[in-house]
């Protein structure tokens, strides 16, 4: 085995600083909420606080999966000493412990040194801190699972990647952004059937306590369809996508694209799981190729929302760690730019905030793409079970891709 490694020389963030820097988000985030908080999550509390745990569960009382609410139920007592809003987000406040746990087992995976003090920036990052501390979001639950997967995924234990997969997927449908990524290591290890099904299993098992007091099966078969369904028509809602600049641009006309969209992002990702069987990756690499997956998806996908973008944060956060090289943190930096424009946006800052992410993201995700863009040279595209790496040509571009090093000598 290895030894951990620090192949850039970067320091990681002094715990204090990150500390410090959590606390005064915390301090200045916390009395401060969105509508979301009075119009869902705090009469889902209350429904389970008055009714007790057995009789709320027997009946449905909301759209998102009983996975969360759970957990909601397990904070509850806690409304005898603090409002519902202080319960509600610290929850939100323990999923972001659970997602720095989550950063900090896949960067063991990746073998980076000084993992402990990496992970920890996670608390401190503003789009996590706006979601948990001020929208008391549950974003970093399922993020944390799918940080879980991949981690399985640069281990090669397949079945607990797909565990995780069905993990996620029982809190938070956007886990399906990075669905690419998984699909395309499960088809290019030849991973057998049989261990696919490890994730309906897991999301099964998580569905069964709900089932067992009385919640109707469709109707739990159903919640993420009837969830799209209270969406608005628009084709994006702030978030940081070439469609949000297409809305900006036309907004009567912009709606009618929702096909294009659709045919868009099925098309990327059926480029991104075809190119995967090909290129071959080195551990940091496989990171930031889940990372560009739920970039791609994300982007052209129509409908999505500000806070879609939070898993690529994650995952080209810990490609950047893992790389330690320049070029590596400035794309994460601009997607956490992004994604915390978008987010700002959508709190109050409107419009142009929501653009300048955008145009960080699209920026950030014709970076990441590179690596599967960049042909092959040979004049015959290697197949099979051992892929040979793509090797890219001189020039400007291809210099940025290279010190990127997103591909590797192995797996």
């Amino acid at each position: 085995m290895p030894s951990a490694s620090n192949p850039s020389g970067f320091a990681a963030p002094a715990p204090w600083l990150v500390a410090l820097v959590a606390a005064v988000q915390a301090w200045a985030l916390w009395p401060l909420f969105t509508p979301d908080m009075t119009a869902y999550l705090i009469p889902w509390l209350e429904t389970i606080r008055d009714a007790g745990v057995a009789d709320a569960f027997a009946q449905p009382f909301s759209n998102y999966m009983p996975s969360y609410l759970y957990l909601l139920a397990l904070f509850s007592p806690l409304t005898a000493w603090l409002d519902p809003m202080s319960v509600i987000k610290l929850l939100s406040v323990t999923g972001t412990v659970a997602l720095a746990l989550a950063m900090h087992r896949l960067l063991g995976a990746l073998r980076v040194a000084q993992r402990a003090h990496w992970a920890a920036l996670v608390v401190a990052l503003p789009s996590v801190a706006l979601n948990a501390l001020l929208m008391g979001q549950c974003d970093a639950i399922y993020v944390a699972a799918c940080l879980m997967a991949v981690a399985m995924a640069v281990e090669r234990r397949h079945v607990a990647m797909f565990v995780w997969c069905g993990v996620a997927v029982a809190f938070k449908a956007q886990a399906i952004l990075v669905a690419p990524f998984f699909l395309a290591i499960a088809i290019q290890r030849r991973v057998p059937l049989v261990q696919w099904l490890a994730a309906p299993a897991a999301l099964l098992a998580l569905m069964a306590p709900a089932l067992l007091a009385g919640w109707p099966p469709a109707d739990l078969a159903t919640v993420y369809f009837r969830q799209a369904g209270t969406f608005s028509k628009d084709i994006a809602r702030n978030a940081p996508n070439v469609w949000s600049l297409a809305g900006m641009i036309a907004p009567e006309f912009a709606p009618r694209l929702f096909g294009l969209a659709l045919a868009a992002a099925l098309g990327a990702t059926a480029w991104f799981v075809a190119k995967m069987q090909v290129v071959r990756f080195d551990n940091a690499g496989l990171v930031g190729m889940a990372a560009l997956a739920a970039l791609l998806t994300a982007g052209l996908l129509p409908r999505m929302h500000e806070r879609y973008f939070v898993l690529a944060d994650m995952l080209i956060l810990a490609f950047a760690i893992a790389r330690g090289t320049r070029p590596a943190f400035a794309l994460a930096a601009l997607v956490q730019i992004g994604s915390f424009a978008a987010i700002t946006g959508y709190l109050g800052l409107g419009a142009p905030m929501v653009a300048i992410g955008a145009l960080c993201m699209i920026v950030a995700t014709w970076i990441a793409a590179g690596p599967l863009v960049a042909p092959n040279a040979n004049d015959n595209p290697p197949t099979g079970r051992n892929p040979r790496p793509a090797v890219l040509r001189p020039g400007f571009r291809y210099d940025i891709e290279q010190r990127l090093s997103f591909r590797g000598s192995g797996e």
